[in-house]
């Protein structure tokens, strides 16, 4: 039947000839067989889909980029516990070792040439059994359309192809190369074939048919998410989260260190290879660099949490009530902008609450960006903080003199600014919550907010810098 396997860090060439037959079997399918590495079972896997703008195609696709998310769409029907998700013309910088997914034509093969007959080539990488970057390439010096039924000449289905294409990402190989006789759109020669057989299917399955159960957190009117966008530097100006585990009982929470992948939201300069820390007061807790490495990445993916990239850093922790601190740095003191994050998952009476984050405020792309979620339909209020002189009170050199905090909803629409605290409508709210600022030029306000999701934008008056804290408390009382 088919062959799955995959070579790390090798070139896979897919040799598709308009002129080759299909290979039919003669006679009963031998045992298939898997020899090799696979995804982290439950992952949803990104492909960054970078082929182009609209243009009519024979099958009714308006693109390129349409016609592979229906292959990706296709092979998903056929797994259970790995899912593909895609970009429709993710603007993310295409690299090699970057532990994203990248598809895009090309006269090249990152500056290698393609070779003689080759219409497509799948780069994948691994680590130790576990697959961390596959980019996609489609020889750009060949004619394509999207099409069904025989091949047109030297015109190439791109749609087939690119169900061939995906199939390598997934781990399958070339069954006829393996000595076996078999129809399958995964042989190396693909002719006639537009569509999966039962023999590409039944690959599917066997690598991705058995794995972990999913899993959801629980809904709460809690606040379930914060994360925070910020530029990660050396030293000081490293991002630091804080958050308290309150009530009487501990709670599970993700923290995740977002990256490289930030680029396909159009963040110009990301940070390449983000590490977290996790600290109490006593100490480290947990460590993570690569989250494909971490002991419980299948736990996470299973959550739905698993982080884009291969290279983010992600844990998950069950903590007693008290203190934490996240600590997020560049692999080897890489700097540029990341994204800390922490997902409260609610899988008992304990929450995490009054969360903070300290780290550089810069200007434009650079100021320090913070976003949270009010779980639940009930309305909730709540305490936002942007400090830069009390930090410079415990000692944090070049603190951020003047932060204004702007808070906006999920659609961008602003629901408040303030500079100086005591500007604040709610001011009295603010003092008498017990969180008024030290000084008067740094900024906070009380707001009473319904479900959903919230951004607050922290930045230096007048375009000032610094490292900055900004903070979100949640007032409502701890179970």
């Amino acid at each position: 039947m088919f062959n799955v396997r995959i070579i790390a860090l090798k070139k896979i060439l897919l040799l598709l000839s308009c002129a080759a037959g299909l290979l039919w079997a003669g006679r009963d399918a031998a045992a298939f067989k898997i020899d090799g590495d696979k995804w982290t079972l439950n992952r949803s896997v990104m492909m960054h889909l970078s082929l182009g703008g609209p243009q009519p195609l024979q099958d009714g696709f308006n693109s390129f980029n349409d016609s592979a998310a229906g292959t990706l769409s296709n092979w998903n029907q056929h797994l259970v516990h790995l899912k593909f998700r895609w970009i429709v013309g993710s603007i993310l910088p295409q690299s090699e070792t970057d532990a994203d997914n990248s598809v895009f034509f090309s006269r090249t093969v990152y500056g290698d040439s393609f070779g003689s007959n080759v219409l497509a080539i799948t780069l994948i990488s691994s680590r130790g059994p576990v697959v961390t970057e596959t980019d996609v390439i489609f020889n750009n010096a060949r004619r394509w359309d999207s099409y069904r039924g025989p091949q047109q000449g030297d015109v190439y289905d791109f749609h087939r192809v690119a169900l061939h294409e995906f199939g390598h990402v997934l781990g399958l190989d070339h069954p006829d190369q393996a000595g076996q006789n078999v129809s399958a759109l995964m042989n190396s020669k693909i002719g006639g074939l537009d569509h999966l057989t039962s023999d590409d299917i039944a690959g599917a399955h066997a690598l991705y048919d058995a794995g972990p159960n999913y899993q959801s957190s629980v809904p709460s009117s809690n606040l379930v998410n914060l994360s925070t966008r910020a530029f990660i530097g050396t030293g000081e100006e490293v991002m630091i989260g804080g958050f308290i585990i309150q009530g009487s009982q501990p709670a599970t929470v993700v923290l995740r260190a977002i990256g490289n992948s930030l680029g396909a939201s159009g963040v110009n300069g990301p940070n390449e290879d983000p590490t977290l820390e996790l600290r109490s007061s006593t100490g480290q807790l947990q460590s993570n660099d690569d989250w494909v490495d971490y002991g419980s990445s299948q736990t996470i993916a299973s959550y739905g949490l698993d982080p884009t990239g291969s290279r983010e850093a992600a844990v998950i922790a069950t903590l007693q009530p008290g203190s934490y601190t996240v600590v997020v740095r560049g692999f080897e003191d890489l700097t540029g902008i990341g994204l800390v994050e922490l997902y409260d998952l609610h899988t008992t009476n304990g929450r995490a609450g009054n969360i903070s984050t300290r780290a550089r405020v810069g200007t434009g792309n650079d100021v320090m960006v913070a976003g949270f979620i009010v779980g639940g339909g009930e309305s909730k209020r709540v305490v936002l903080r942007g400090l830069g002189a009390t930090l410079r009170d415990s000692g944090v050199a070049n603190s951020l003199n003047d932060p204004v905090l702007d808070l906006r909803d999920s659609n961008g629409n602003r629901i408040r600014v303030n500079d100086d605290w005591e500007s604040d409508p709610e001011s009295n709210e603010v003092r008498n919550s017990g969180l008024a600022p030290r000084h008067g030029n740094e900024s906070a306000m009380h707001v009473t907010l319904n479900g959903g999701s919230y951004t607050a934008i922290m930045s230096g008056f007048d375009n000032q810098t610094g490292i900055g804290l900004v903070e979100v408390y949640d007032l409502s009382p701890a179970p």
